[in-house]
């Protein structure tokens, strides 16, 4: 009985845990957005009471190619705001002031009125979300003034990977790798392998003659050679793909454990037959 009730109290205090884990969490809101001014400006809170990595998260606008990735902001803290501002005369470098960090979207010191993201047009807005897996989660949006509706997030076809949380400096840091560049030195390292394959399997064909040219078999994927009457035998390979050749080791102690079986059981036959003499 007493073992129950220390077990119930356990099991209590644990449930306690975990809600009171729940209600620590982050929320993290566009708070603010400036629509008009030289820069544009975007405030960004955490209202909530922990930390948050903002590795993967983005600001959307109404266009397509309107993305801002946050995952140079590190992570923003508990109760912690800080900027992003857009255009004309936005930080060239994350600046901070007043003790809060200002993060520049196409910064330009020249007037340039393509670089604005957001304009008084009626149908401008910022979402905040978070693209850390998929489908995306959308987080916050806040619309321009003049703006009515802010339309459903449109999922990406094709969604990357996201990128290592980024180092934070005193609230935030600069010139992480994101998550694109990441999932582009993935994508380049796979076409190297792909290719070395290929280039092993072409090395092993034989070229056929044929109507004054001559043209190379070709290896596939996997290296092995594709068939044909020009091709031979190409590269002899076990069921999982490999060259049998791969096998030598282990075919080579098998046959030494075999040897040593054959002479165990001949020696015990050898002992029987000179006993019964």
């Amino acid at each position: 009985m007493f073992k129950f009730i220390a077990f119930a109290g356990l099991a209590a205090a644990s449930a306690v845990a975990l809600v009171n884990s729940a209600a620590a969490a982050s929320n993290v809101q566009v708070t603010n957005i400036d629509c008009e001014g030289h820069p544009r400006k975007i405030a960004i809170t955490n209202n909530g009471d922990t930390a948050q990595s903002l590795a993967g998260w983005k600001l959307l606008s109404d266009k397509p190619n309107e993305v801002f990735d946050l995952g140079v902001v590190g992570q923003v803290g508990a109760g912690e705001t800080f900027y992003v501002f857009n255009g004309h005369l936005a930080p060239l470098t994350p600046t901070q002031a007043g003790g809060q960090w200002i993060y520049g979207w196409n910064p330009s010191e020249v007037f340039d009125q393509t670089l604005f993201v957001l304009e008084l047009n009626g149908r401008d807005f910022i979402r905040l979300v978070d693209a850390t897996g998929f489908p995306w989660r959308d987080v916050s949006s806040m619309p321009c003034p003049g703006t009515t509706e802010i339309p459903p997030l449109q999922q990406p076809a094709t969604p990357t990977a996201s990128p290592a949380v980024a180092e934070p400096g005193a609230g935030g840091s600069a010139g992480q790798t994101d998550g694109n560049q990441s999932g582009s030195a993935q994508t380049d390292g796979a076409q190297s392998t792909s290719a070395s394959q290929n280039l092993a399997a072409s090395g092993n064909t034989t070229p056929s003659s044929g109507a004054g040219t001559t043209t190379a078999q070709t290896g596939n994927a996997s290296g092995q050679v594709v068939g044909g009457p020009a091709s031979g035998i190409g590269v002899l390979a076990g069921s999982s793909g490999q060259p049998l050749g791969g096998y030598a080791l282990p075919l080579g102690l098998l046959g030494i454990v075999a040897a040593g079986v054959l002479a165990l059981v001949g020696g015990r036959v050898l002992r029987r037959a000179l006993r019964r003499r």
